[in-house]
């Protein structure tokens, strides 16, 4: 489940890019943040599920500084991406990238199994 979230989540990002109208874009974001939400939900549930206890501080805390304090950093370089060659490419690029995140997990057999504890 969370690698199709994050793919399809991946595609929406690509197809922001391509509507024309405010109330589309915003049908599409609402789609972005759900697959995005379940997605990064999954992932770091699954993450502690299967992390060594004396290190679930440790892994908890690095996940938390890539997805929450990386990510801010790599906002003027979008941005000046977007300036450079507009905004279709650049949203397509990133959807590529989140794209191969959840092809990859797709592809891994373990991941694929990886399930929650009930």
């Amino acid at each position: 489940m969370q690698g199709w979230s994050l793919t399809l989540g991946a595609l929406a990002i690509g197809v922001l890019a391509f509507v024309p109208t405010v109330p589309a874009a915003a049908a599409v974001g609402v789609c972005i943040g759900l697959l995005a939400g379940l997605s990064g939900a999954l992932c770091h549930a699954l993450v502690q599920a299967t992390a060594d206890p004396a290190y679930l501080g440790r892994v908890t805390s690095v996940c938390s500084l890539f997805s929450l304090g990386v990510a801010p950093l790599s906002f003027p370089l979008t941005g000046a991406a977007i300036g450079l060659w507009g905004p279709q490419p650049v949203f397509v690029a990133s959807a590529a990238i989140c794209a191969a995140g959840g092809v990859i997990g797709l592809c891994a057999p373990a991941l694929r199994r990886a399930e929650l504890p009930r």
